[in-house]
């Protein structure tokens, strides 16, 4: 099927406004920031916007897509969405340079997928609600697991890049990349067992869940081998799971472009159900187990909503651990004064602040001001991601208004 003109003619035309905007000097600028941040040299902290519930967000038209072809709808929508952070969330953002191509990669899988029943949201984000029916309740369900195989099809990897170049038709770079190696593995056991079954059975039945965990510990490890083998790895990512990623330690300068391993990129690992377990628990089910899965990543980030602000000693185990994420959940002081000046304090300020009918500024500056004198008291670096935006009631003008106060207050106070 021959693309539509109209649809070329949007997509270019929104392509030369993002390569426009992503060539103004201060995105060198904020990535130089960025490397000096995850190198621990506490710049002015950073601040992004992500995880937005886009579709309360198209008041003028800005996110309507207008294109008709599979293909140029996805690139429509990369560009106007990223156009719109731009225009109206800017913050600290950076535009890659490029139309990246992810790499096509399939896998056989490990043995199960999740079964469940989600209440979806009507807001346009990613976050709902679900229900999973435990298929792990035997040992012979154990023997289900199976370690996955990944294929690269680079032919299908060629046509993407061939097509992507044709439809820019040279308005923007397009460049290949690789994929983020990110691991979690009770997030995983969640999926196949529910919440209060996995919980009880930390107790119950300890044996069991820890043959659980070492069978998906296997996974991974087996997983990050063929990536590497198979050269999956990205060596130069911006982001991190909306964080940034740039460094001055990676990529390192004598990469092999042609082998990237794990030494060579970011690790990512979560554990948010452990939110609800004692640190003692933490350490025998978790950590145990996530220092052999990401032992080999130059560097790591641990952590997502979970509060960790009582567990940063333990998480010192890790001796590529760079970055920790502090939730509005965890006492950002106690977490200031443990993490110190050893790693990025990723806080991530409540996003409830932004999903009110009228927006009061003033409990969002006293949560950032809080944060900004913890980390300015310990020396501690820190970045700032208001993420897990699930609403905002319709009003998008109080994300614009979040960003404003935020910045102001960054800037009173540093």
């Amino acid at each position: 099927m021959e693309t539509p003109r109209s649809d070329i003619a949007v997509v270019r035309g929104l392509a030369e406004r993002y390569a426009e905007a992503a060539a103004v000097p201060v995105q060198k600028e904020r990535m130089e920031r960025y490397r000096d941040s995850n190198s621990l040299k506490a710049p002015l902290p950073i601040l992004l916007i992500d995880e937005i519930p886009w579709g309360e967000m198209d008041v003028n038209g800005d996110l309507t897509l207008r294109c008709k072809e599979k293909l140029c709808r996805q690139m429509e929508w990369y560009f106007r969405s990223w156009l719109y952070r731009w225009d109206h969330l800017q913050a600290d953002l950076v535009l890659p340079a490029y139309f990246p191509v992810p790499k096509c990669v399939r896998s056989t899988g490990f043995g199960f997928t999740k079964i469940e029943r989600t209440i979806e949201s009507t807001t346009g984000s990613d976050i709902r609600s679900h229900e999973y029916v435990d298929q792990l309740q035997t040992e012979a369900d154990l023997e289900r697991f199976r370690l996955p195989t990944l294929t690269y099809d680079r032919a299908a990897t060629e046509g993407s890049i061939a097509r992507a170049q044709e439809t820019l038709g040279g308005a923007l770079p397009v460049k290949l990349t690789g994929m983020m190696f990110s691991a979690g593995p009770w997030d995983t056991i969640a999926e196949l067992r529910g919440v209060s079954n996995l919980l009880l059975d930390l107790s119950d039945r300890p044996d069991f869940m820890r043959r659980i965990m070492e069978k998906l510990t296997e996974i991974h490890l087996h997983t990050l081998r063929q990536m590497e083998e198979l050269n999956l790895l990205e060596p130069d990512p911006i982001y991190i799971h909306c964080t940034p990623a740039c460094t001055h330690e990676l990529p390192p300068a004598a990469l092999d472009p042609g082998a990237v391993r794990a030494r060579d990129v970011w690790g990512r690992y979560v554990a948010q159900i452990f939110g609800s377990v004692s640190p003692q628990m933490h350490d025998e089910f978790d950590l145990t187990y996530a220092k052999r899965i990401t032992r080999d990543c130059g560097l790591l980030y641990y952590g997502c909503c979970e509060p960790l602000d009582a567990k940063v000693d333990r998480l010192r185990q890790f001796p590529n651990l760079r970055k920790i994420s502090i939730t509005p959940w965890a006492n950002v002081d106690r977490a200031a004064d443990a993490i110190g000046s050893d790693y990025v304090l990723s806080y991530k300020p409540n996003p409830a602040f932004v999903a009110v009918d009228a927006f009061d500024e003033e409990p969002v500056r006293k949560e950032i001001s809080r944060a900004l004198r913890a980390c300015r008291r310990n020396g501690t670096t820190c970045e700032l991601i208001l993420k897990d935006i699930s609403s905002v009631r319709n009003h998008p003008e109080n994300l614009v208004l979040w960003e404003r106060a935020a910045m102001d207050q960054i800037a009173r106070e540093w």
